[in-house]
């Protein structure tokens, strides 16, 4: 169970940083074991939402009292379970994915404990040093590769609040050894903004597809290899490219993790079985396979052997710049704000590849009468990320 981790954390390392700020300030496990027990929940869930520092706290509050915590974008409001969470629930995400639906994912203890500790123990990250947490700990890969990381196995993480170039290597100076995990889009803005890198253990990629592009850049002019790690927040980490030199194809997902077995279907989606996968959705579709250790993602995969190639996603979510996002929801509020009565929205790949796709926005208008005023107030409900790159009307 997590309290005799967490007891045996504290036990050895309790005067030691636990969680470092930007400027390098630190909290130590001993200070956030006393915050945490004192925070009794008082419902029958603790809401995880925010900022780094506050997830890391409200998930230990939670987990030590044996609540179940939901974590949710702090963009984002609560969506209530369509069903009551399965028995043992500990972590309840709340995320796209694959599909396009926002919905529940339901994950036990141990299941959250087999994707922290494969990563751990294939990624080495106990020698890694300090885990910097500069993508959204809210989405499955920043918080498994830091925070869960943290209050599972003891590892420092150093919360980087603003992940641009200039902010990020302030916040990195004050530590000597780091590990870095980014998506493409961040990797690219970072070795273009030219962050130096010469404390960092593990550079490691997710959320999106690696251009061999981008994995040359880094290895020609800054000596890093970023390591490409291909998962779903479903079922955790599936692969990594554990390689040090250039991959001769980007489609290359690498090696399968130890304790994870992979088939494809008859439509040739990739079938994931470990013991990371999690419970279920709270609001399960047809023909949809998640649970009893089984997933079957919306992705088109050939297998090699352990290896793992990528060909494309089958399913409906829009992957922008390793944001997952739902047409569904970008197409309600379009039609709230403009008050059309039909709107169409589906990905489009983008011609920027560390961007993944663009969002295209099909309306029932003629194309003269989609000007600038018209798109201002059709996006007025949209998050930036939301906003539809192209339009299309009725000719």
């Amino acid at each position: 169970m997590f309290g005799e981790r967490w007891d045996r954390i504290v036990a050895e390392r309790g005067a030691q940083a636990a969680l470092y700020l930007a400027d390098g300030r630190a909290t130590t496990f001993r200070e956030l074991d006393v915050e945490a027990r004192a925070a009794r929940p008082t419902g029958d869930y603790v809401l995880v939402q925010g900022e780094v520092p506050q997830i890391l706290r409200q998930l230990l509050a939670g987990f030590l009292h044996g609540v179940p915590v939901q974590l949710v974008e702090k963009d984002r409001s609560r969506r209530i379970p369509a069903r009551p969470p399965p028995a043992g629930t500990a972590l309840i995400k709340q995320a796209v994915g694959g599909s396009g639906v926002r919905r529940c994912q339901f994950f036990t203890f141990d299941q959250i404990a087999a994707d922290v500790d494969r990563l751990h123990a294939v990624l080495d990250l106990g020698a890694r040093g300090t885990g910097v947490a500069a993508i959204s700990c809210a989405h499955s890969f920043g918080l498994t590769m830091t925070v869960l990381q943290t209050l599972f196995n003891g590892v420092p993480t150093c919360f980087a609040p603003q992940p641009f170039a200039q902010p990020l290597m302030e916040t990195m100076q004050h530590h000597r050894r780091l590990f870095l995990p980014g998506v493409p889009a961040l990797w690219k803005a970072w070795l273009r903004g030219d962050v130096c890198f010469d404390n960092i253990s593990l550079a490691i990629s997710a959320g999106s597809p690696l251009t061999l592009d981008l994995e040359r850049l880094a290895l020609e002019q800054h000596g890093l290899k970023i390591h490409n790690l291909y998962g779903t927040s479903e079922c955790g980490a599936v692969s990594w490219d554990e390689t040090l030199d250039l991959r001769e194809d980007g489609s290359d997902l690498g090696t399968l993790l130890p304790g994870v077995q992979t088939h494809t279907d008859a439509e040739g989606r990739l079938v994931v079985s470990s013991s990371s996968v999690g419970l279920g959705y709270d609001d399960q579709l047809p023909q949809e396979n998640y649970g009893s250790g089984v997933f079957t993602t919306s992705d088109l995969v050939e297998r090699h052997g352990q290896q793992l190639r990528f060909q494309q996603c089958r399913g409906a979510g829009i992957n922008v710049a390793g944001r997952k996002l739902s047409p569904i929801e970008i197409a309600e509020k379009i039609m709230r704000a403009s008050k059309l009565d039909q709107v169409t929205i589906y990905g489009a790949r983008s011609r920027d590849p560390e961007r993944c796709q663009d969002i295209v926005a099909e309306v029932g208008l003629p194309q003269a009468e989609i000007d600038p005023a018209f798109k201002i107030t059709a996006c007025s409900l949209l998050a930036p990320w939301e906003v539809p790159r192209k339009w299309i009307g009725r000719p």
